[in-house]
């Protein structure tokens, strides 16, 4: 997306956000030239909640709008997103989050709600935010100590969690799965890479995919201002505003250390996709049919 774009659906987000469930727009049911403009879905208290319809895979399709979402943590929505959500028929939510995460700031969903809730928790220290964040008042951390520290939690998570990625995308292959939400705190670590692995599998750049992957620093940069605010009225809390912003924000290195992993393990992203996820052919040719669809 340009510059303009971004600033378009930024702007689109925040007065839709205003709007009362019933009246916010819902990407998928709009006309496909206008649809792109509310990737960036309009909610009050979920920061990073994006459809992944409309990017082009090498086949000429483009994935479907409406069946897939990521986003940050669902613990704060308000009433209206709350309703809002249930507008959107989600039927899954996949939580990467770890059990401290979930038990600390537990979903916020609609009373009536019968979205299945699927924990698969990925414990990578360096993607649980609030808990680095906290342990910023503890020590002494550059900025170039968190690009390590976050290089490494991406390796990690290929290391020692391709399973629980594996167990996922094969749930994909399951049409009452859909329309799915996936996330964890920040909505840009585990689930960055579990977007980036999705749209590879679906045959979408490495341009693209880099692309979704850094929009998180255009669509958080006002929630990032504003967490930095509150940090800095916080006397106790004497942090280096680089050092908050390098660890809010996503860096190409970040997700590319876990691409390096995957190269010397497995040669390359399609036979990471064979053997580490253990997708074959018919599979992959299956998740395509139900995540593409030509315009």
């Amino acid at each position: 997306m340009s510059e303009h774009d971004i600033a378009k659906t930024l702007h689109l987000q925040s007065a839709f956000s205003q709007l009362s469930a019933d009246e916010r727009p819902i990407p998928a049911q709009l006309p496909p030239e206008e649809r792109l403009a509310l990737r960036k879905l309009p909610f009050e208290q979920a920061h990073n909640f994006r459809d992944l319809g409309g990017y082009l895979s090498g086949d000429g399709r483009y994935t479907r709008w409406g069946k897939i979402y990521r986003t940050d943590k669902l613990s704060s929505l308000s009433e209206q997103d709350q309703r809002y959500l249930q507008r959107l028929g989600v039927k899954r939510i996949v939580d990467f989050r770890s059990d401290e995460e979930r038990n600390t700031a537990p979903h916020t969903l609609h009373p009536e709600s019968r979205i299945l809730i699927d924990p698969l928790p990925i414990n990578v220290e360096a993607a649980q935010i609030e808990r680095v964040t906290a342990r910023l008042q503890e020590q002494n951390v550059s900025a170039e100590d968190m690009v390590e520290f976050l290089m490494s939690a991406n390796r990690a998570m290929v290391t020692h969690f391709t399973d629980t990625y594996r167990n996922w995308i094969h749930s994909l292959l399951s049409d009452d799965h859909y329309p799915q939400l996936f996330h964890c705190t920040a909505g840009k670590d585990r689930t960055g890479l579990a977007a980036a692995l999705l749209l590879r599998a679906l045959g979408v750049s490495e341009e693209t995919v880099m692309e979704d992957y850094l929009a998180t620093n255009h669509y958080t940069a006002a929630r990032i201002d504003e967490i930095i605010r509150q940090i800095q009225e916080m006397d106790v809390f004497k942090v280096e505003e680089t050092v908050i912003r390098t660890l809010f924000h996503v860096q190409p290195q970040y997700i590319n250390a876990a691409f390096e992993v995957i190269a010397e393990r497995y040669g390359d992203i399609e036979t990471y996709l064979q053997d580490g996820l253990a997708l074959d052919r018919f599979q992959r040719e299956q998740l395509r049919d139900m995540l593409l669809e030509e315009l």
